[in-house]
């Protein structure tokens, strides 16, 4: 008979590939137990109801990444040294590493990831509530650097730099696969992708304010 901790992460997984390819709102409950091979109980010992569940598939990801982001920031931004760019590497490196020593795995979880920002409310605040301190340090990080736009503007700015890593972890293998057939069978490395988001987002956190450029447009 399989640990508790063993059937708790088997249960993990096949929500998680549920989640990733039917969202919160597609996937039921009868389906992850009958994929997972198990009864209602286990589910209700382990997590409790759906939403339970999903919280759950969210916080295992979340929370080591989100722990690395910060440790990641903040040792950072106590070297003088300091730039934006430094800041952006804190942010992307830690996912995208964790993922890619994943394996296959990480495909779905990156499918999880992706789907789970389009989620509608309630089910948003549910993600959002495991990152909400991290945004908050990271958008303070970048007002150091690019001082003097409103709260909307680095809000923009941060969703701007999320939307990023997030195009990459689900589209990565369609877009490889417009260009050459090749490329979808070659790997990714988490160096060069972090140095790519940087290059692309850093002149974006620096440039025009987005409002600002909004609102002439329809003055």
């Amino acid at each position: 008979m399989p640990a508790k901790s063993d059937t708790k992460n088997h249960i993990l997984d096949v929500a998680e590939k549920h989640f990733a390819r039917d969202g919160f709102a597609g996937t039921s409950l009868r389906a992850i137990i009958k994929d997972a091979g198990v009864n209602v109980a286990a589910i209700a010992y382990h997590f409790g109801n759906k939403e339970d569940l999903y919280k759950a598939v969210t916080e295992r990801f979340a929370a080591p990444v989100v722990l690395d982001q910060l440790r990641r920031l903040r040792m950072s931004l106590s070297c003088q040294d300091a730039s934006l760019e430094d800041v952006l590497r804190a942010f992307y490196e830690p996912p995208l590493n964790h993922i890619k020593k994943m394996g296959k795995k990480g495909d779905t979880l990156s499918l999880f990831l992706g789907r789970a920002q389009t989620e509608p409310e309630p089910v948003y605040s549910l993600i959002d509530a495991h990152y909400a301190s991290c945004r908050k340090e990271f958008i303070e990080a970048i007002q150091t650097f690019v001082p003097g736009l409103t709260k909307a503007e680095y809000e923009w700015r941060f969703e701007f730099m999320l939307s990023l890593i997030v195009c990459f972890l689900t589209r990565n293998k369609p877009v490889r696969a417009r260009f050459s057939i090749a490329m979808v069978d070659s790997d990714w490395r988490a160096d060069d992708v972090t140095s790519s988001l940087i290059d692309f987002c850093l002149p974006g956190l620096l440039g025009r304010s987005f409002l600002q450029v909004t609102r002439k447009e329809h003055s």
